[in-house]
């Protein structure tokens, strides 16, 4: 994993056998639940990308939330039309929506990276698994999706993995909120710095994350939506809770959930992880049926999540829940003659064509040399190849598990092989 200092990512070999292993689990899962993966751009279209993002958000709050958008420039200093994708939702969207015929319902994910600046402008990177359910409006939509994010991380390892729940009802429902909570904010605004004042004012769900200690936002006491659902959206929450209940998922509903997005509607959620006794969350989601007909004027009724994977990359880690499958099968080919270079790459082509792993030597060493550079490179077996025995029609085996070595016929090289391999697992 990269450091704090660094903003963008640099996986070495040491890693990238980690998020294979986590990208392999995700595949294992989302195929189960026939989620089918996509891939997405990693550059967007600026436009679309803003009028997604700021939907439901008016004034500087929209400015603030565009501003945060990683986009392209011009040789000449002038911005581009095009900006690095801060988040996967957005474009599966404007994709889906273009060819969606009614009744249709699709599933689909996507994981990489994702870009966006940081409050002091900064450009960051961030890696993140999206999961995106189309077409649907139904309670079992929103339940289907949560439970499979749960799954996905019991099936990281992550055995206490838990739900933070609440409800942003519908467009009747928060328009009162929306009304009140501006009252309250106006009739308290000098409890409130500056920032959170108008990002809650233009968005009563954001998450500020505010710093400032004589700031009130996070001991709020103004109106909680909650209070304001219909007696539909009353009878949907209380659906989602009681089947995630049933289904033994640990849940806690939570009024002060809140999002970065304002184009959440209904159901929102976090996924939770408690290292240490700590609770982290570790990604969430929600419901957004008024997203699309906003983008591109085609309504689609959907539900998806995100999962951190920096932070369960992290976790992981610190957790040692990275166990390898077991290494593979290697062979070591090193040339102890010169001239021997097209002997070399034909046994490693005999090998492949039997799905054997090979490390090449490109150097002429000695025999002690070259046995500690292939169990260096943690291979089983090393076949030293010389003239003298080329011309015999044989090769030197050398066992690096049972230390021992012996002559074999080249002619039968795979036979061989596959008889040293045996003895192995003895």
């Amino acid at each position: 994993m990269p450091k704090k200092s660094q903003a963008f990512h640099e996986f070495m070999p040491e890693q990238v056998w980690k998020w294979k292993l986590m990208e392999e689990r995700f595949d294992h899962v989302l195929k189960l639940h026939d989620y089918h993966e996509i891939r997405l751009s990693v550059l967007q279209d600026f436009e679309v990308l803003q009028k997604g993002i700021q939907t439901l958000m008016v004034g500087s709050e929209a400015e603030r939330v565009a501003e945060r958008t990683l986009n392209l420039c011009q040789p000449d200093g002038n911005l581009s039309l095009l900006s690095l994708r801060p988040e996967g939702t957005i474009s599966v969207l404007q994709h889906t929506a273009r060819s969606h015929k009614k009744g249709e319902i699709h599933r689909y994910y996507y994981h990489g990276p994702m870009f966006r600046k940081a409050r002091d402008g900064s450009a960051i990177e961030s890696f993140q698994l999206g999961v995106e359910l189309l077409g649907s409006d139904s309670i079992f939509s929103e339940n289907e999706v949560i439970s499979l994010g749960i799954r996905l991380l019991r099936d990281l390892g992550f055995r206490e993995a838990s739900l933070r729940l609440n409800s942003y009802g519908c467009d009747s429902c928060r328009r009162k909120f929306f009304t009140d909570v501006c009252a309250f904010l106006e009739k308290h605004r000098d409890e409130f710095c500056d920032n959170c004042y108008e990002e809650l004012c233009a968005n009563p769900f954001a998450d500020t994350r505010c710093e400032s200690k004589s700031c009130r936002h996070d001991a709020w006491e103004g109106p909680e939506i909650g209070a304001y659902l219909c007696k539909k959206c009353q009878a949907n929450f209380s659906q989602i809770k009681k089947i995630q209940a049933n289904l033994g998922h640990s849940y806690k509903v939570d009024p002060r959930l809140f999002k970065n997005f304002a184009y959440y509607n209904e159901t929102v959620f976090d996924f939770v992880v408690a290292p240490s006794g700590k609770e982290t969350s570790v990604g969430g989601g929600g419901r957004y049926d008024y997203l699309s007909e906003r983008i591109n004027g085609r309504k689609l009724p959907a539900v998806g999540f995100y999962l951190d994977l920096d932070e369960l990359f992290r976790l992981m880690e610190s957790r040692g829940l990275f166990l390898p499958s077991g290494e593979d099968f290697a062979v070591y080919l090193c040339a102890q003659s010169p001239d021997m270079d097209m002997m070399l790459l034909q046994i490693a082509q005999e090998l492949h064509g039997q799905n054997i792993k090979t490390v090449l030597s490109t150097e002429i060493s000695s025999t002690e040399a070259e046995l500690k550079n292939a169990r260096s490179a943690r291979c089983h077996l090393m076949i030293a190849i010389r003239e003298e025995n080329i011309r015999e029609g044989k090769l030197l085996l050398h066992n690096l598990g049972r230390e021992d070595q012996a002559y074999i016929a080249l002619n039968r090289l795979a036979e061989s092989i596959g008889i040293a391999r045996k003895s192995l697992k003895k």
